[in-house]
């Protein structure tokens, strides 16, 4: 019986071992920012993710531009101040030489602050808003460009 045991779990992990799995890489994209703080964060952690690249598709360039707004809200019980900051980026996609606009949009996302009294908290929880932010942006920023490219080359 103890045999029979070891033999069903071998086969039940190594079962659907022959399925094939084919991964693609994607092509290389030239990401082009603007010069400030919060655009080169962006422009580092969307280059995190590709690590290798397809040298036989077409490259693209993509000129993106990162803002921020402000605004402030209340809290649930109405008695202190959260501020929202609302990241977007707006990207246009082109082909290697920018000559062809393949796609043109925007990726938004918003995150809440607390309420903090002094000046300089004020601004450093801004700041690390503003990066974290950045860096949810830049997934978002890959996983639709990976997406729009992977639909035209269909």
């Amino acid at each position: 019986m103890n045999v029979i045991l070891k033999i069903s779990i071998i086969l039940l992990f190594f079962g659907c071992s022959n399925v094939n799995t084919l991964t693609q890489n994607p092509p290389l994209v030239n990401l082009i920012v603007q010069k400030d703080k919060y655009s080169l964060i962006l422009k580092h952690y969307f280059y995190k993710n590709f690590r290798t690249y397809n040298k036989s598709l077409a490259e693209f360039n993509v000129v993106t531009n990162l803002k921020f707004h402000e605004k402030s809200a209340l809290s649930n019980s109405g008695t202190n101040n959260l501020n929202v900051i609302k990241g977007t980026i707006d990207f246009q996609i082109f082909n290697k030489s920018k000559t062809t606009l393949i796609l043109s949009s925007s990726i938004s996302s918003s995150i809440n602050t607390g309420a903090v009294s002094s000046l300089y908290g004020v601004d450093e929880n801004n700041n690390f808003a503003k990066e974290r932010l950045s860096k949810y942006l830049a997934s978002k920023l890959y996983r639709s460009i990976l997406l729009k490219i992977h639909h035209n080359e269909n």
